[in-house]
């Protein structure tokens, strides 16, 4: 056997590597974002007269009237979206999308265009901002844990799984009993594959594999060897099998 079998396994595991590196500084750019959003002083708007209430906008419950004290701090609010979400590397390459676009998609659509300004900085409007922003932080601290556990099932299959690469001699020699007990070997990863691949379904069923090895000729890297090994042993197995009775 060949090592470039276990090779679906090591992209795999470079693919989650990046992906882990991407979604932290994702996760540390929004907070970062609500650490700006929290400094910023929140002021409270003028009561509207009874017959102009003003204009409301909708899911930030804060009433625009155009009085001299409402400063519109939106500059200052898409400078620290600029300067921490659009800042990390990989901004371009993964969204190319303007600050609004990204904003609608990550904090609500409403609120993507309240920062377009107009909307005064009010204590429910701040509030409002900085839950939406520490979601999008949390989000990306579950996804990680998911990650965690991906390079973790990855990283033990690729230790078993090569050690049966490595265990079978080059000319692909070996006993019936050595074959069978490495392919119990591969039964067993295989088993405990499926187990993670359940439990990350009843967590969220929402395409992970499909979404993190997307760009692969495979969506499930351990089973996809799995199913090499399992079909090269069985060959040797026959091939035992025979000469036994040659």
């Amino acid at each position: 056997m060949h090592t470039h079998t276990l090779a679906p396994l090591d992209t795999a595991m470079d693919v989650v590597r990046d992906e882990r590196s991407e979604v932290a500084a994702e996760r540390d750019a929004f907070a970062a974002l609500a650490d700006r959003i929290a400094d910023c002083p929140a002021r409270s708007p003028p009561m509207a007269p009874d017959h102009d209430a003003g204009t409301t906008v909708k899911g930030v419950g804060v009433s625009s009237v155009g009085s001299a004290v409402d400063v519109d701090p939106s500059e200052r609010l898409r400078r620290a979206y600029r300067e921490t979400v659009m800042r990390v590397d990989h901004y371009d390459a993964v969204y190319d999308e303007s600050l609004f676009e990204n904003a609608a998609t990550e904090l609500g659509a409403d609120l993507a265009t309240a920062l377009r300004g107009g909307v005064p900085f009010s204590p429910a409007f701040k509030s409002k901002l900085h839950d939406a922003v520490t979601d999008a932080r949390a989000e990306r601290e579950r996804f990680l844990e998911r990650l965690r556990t991906e390079m973790e099932s990855l990283t033990a299959a690729r230790e078993t799984l090569g050690d049966v690469v490595d265990t079978v001699p080059r000319d692909g020699s070996a006993p019936s009993p050595r074959i069978d007990e490495l392919r119990r070997r591969c039964d067993d990863v295989a088993r405990e594959r499926q187990e993670v691949l359940r439990a990350q379904f009843r967590s969220a069923p929402d395409g992970l594999y499909e979404y993190l090895y997307r760009d692969q000729s495979w969506t499930y890297p351990v089973l996809n060897v799995v199913a090499t090994l399992v079909a090269d042993l069985d060959g040797l197995r026959r091939i035992d099998d025979a000469e036994g009775f040659g």
